[in-house]
């Protein structure tokens, strides 16, 4: 992604005086840990949970922060937790998707993928060395699952989507791809969807597996790769799919046919997050461009804008006029949704304290100035341009509105409850 892709300054926007749109308080509670946390958490009653690169599943008094039981797995845990019931479903890089009792932590079963990793290859996006083999630094999730009456369903770095059932553990059919699908799955009408690294979107029969369609995403020729893949969730609304891709586009097909509705075009900036699609609108955030978006659901015309200083590939959360986002600078923003108006910032610990020293001048990610005359297509500059932006406490998961709270867990390993006044 870095030098390949354009990057901009950050937009100063004003506050919104509206009476009725909030704006953040004071941080309620915090919760520390030594890993990462990459996918959204999950809310059932008051319990909050949350999954790490620590290889803990975290439940935590959503109203407190108060740490409730840890659940261990054998390798970091990238997806956002299904809750079904009072089992949550998990999947952790040691190969397993997990049922836990959210009442008490306790394993309830396990399924053994073929193996979860990231993506990655010798010479990625044409890097040097040519001879190293390359993790993919912005391959954040694994697939993230979702349930529906008695199954539950998800996808795999094993190129495969699974229905398990979900009191058992016991697979009811698996379907393969040409790709390892980090894309995490949507479900509508009798219909799973998932998007795979082999840039296709499936739709598959819910309680068979067979393929009802697919539909390609771009293939990138010009950048050796960097534009294309799928890692986000689909949306479904009013009997549409919608999609943003590293291919730099918004897809919106038919549910039924998968036909293609329009195609939002983001120039080369990926569009990585899950969409949120409600009351006839599309709202989605893009990489290198660090937009928040806001487009008509009917014809994809863009009708807002939201421009911040760091990469989004988490989703927004709503809650009736806010939409509150978080990117890479360790920044969450607080929006009126219908007129784009800011409302509220708030700052992560490790913005606050590093933020002059790692962005440029317009408080936005440069590759460059991170760089600091390191080589751009040395692998090993990537890295350390990565390491320096973890300080930020950067969000790669979508905020949470709770009752009175909003709840972000940062890319530093910390969960923040703040305050909404």
């Amino acid at each position: 992604m870095q030098s390949f892709i354009l990057t901009a300054g950050l937009v100063a926007l004003g506050l919104c005086s509206a009476a009725q749109d909030k704006t953040f308080g004071p941080i309620r509670w915090t919760f520390t840990t030594e890993g990462r946390f990459f996918n959204t958490p999950a809310i059932t009653g008051n319990t909050l949970l949350a999954g790490n690169s620590d290889h803990k599943l975290y439940a935590l008094d959503a109203g407190t922060g108060q740490l409730r039981w840890a659940f261990e797995t054998g390798g970091g845990i990238a997806t956002e937790p299904c809750v079904a019931g009072n089992v949550a479903v998990i999947g952790s890089y040691d190969g397993h998707y997990y049922a836990v009792d959210v009442r008490t932590g306790r394993e309830r079963w396990r399924f053994k993928t073929g193996g979860e990793r990231k993506l990655g290859g010798k010479g990625l996006w044409t890097m040097q060395p040519l001879t190293q083999y390359m993790e993919d630094p912005y391959d954040f999730f694994l697939s993230s699952p979702i349930a529906n009456g008695r199954h539950v369903y998800f996808g795999s770095s094993d190129s495969c989507i699974y229905a398990v059932n979900i009191a058992t553990g016991k697979l009811a059919w698996k379907f393969r791809t040409r790709g390892p699908v980090h894309g995490s799955v949507a479900f509508s009408d009798n219909t799973v969807i998932a998007g795979s690294w082999d840039t296709y979107l499936y739709a598959l029969d819910a309680q068979t597996g067979k393929l009802k369609w697919k539909y390609k995403t771009g293939t990138d020729t010009v950048y050796h790769g960097v534009l294309e893949g799928i890692q986000s969730r689909p949306a479904i609304a009013q009997g549409k799919v919608y999609i943003g891709a590293r291919d730099a586009k918004v897809h919106a097909l038919n549910l039924q046919t998968g036909d293609t509705a329009w195609v939002y075009n983001g120039g080369v900036a990926w569009i990585p997050g899950d969409a949120a699609a409600t009351a006839g609108h599309v709202y989605i955030g893009t990489s290198d461009s660090y937009l928040m978006l806001c487009l008509d659901a009917r014809t994809g015309r863009e009708l807002h804008q939201a421009k911040g200083g760091g990469y989004i590939f988490g989703g927004p959360a709503i809650k009736g006029n806010l939409l509150c986002y978080g990117d890479f600078t360790g920044r969450l923003q607080l929006l009126n949704r219908n007129t784009f108006q800011l409302t509220g910032r708030f700052d992560t610990k490790g913005r606050t304290s590093h933020a002059a020293a790692l962005l440029d001048s317009a408080q936005a990610i440069n590759f460059g100035h991170l760089a600091a005359g390191a080589p751009f297509e040395q692998y090993s500059t990537t890295i350390s341009v990565m390491d320096k932006l973890y300080r930020l406490g950067p969000f790669t998961s979508t905020p949470i509105f709770h009752q009175n709270l909003v709840i972000a867990a940062s890319a530093n390993g910390l969960i923040y409850g703040i305050a909404l006044e």
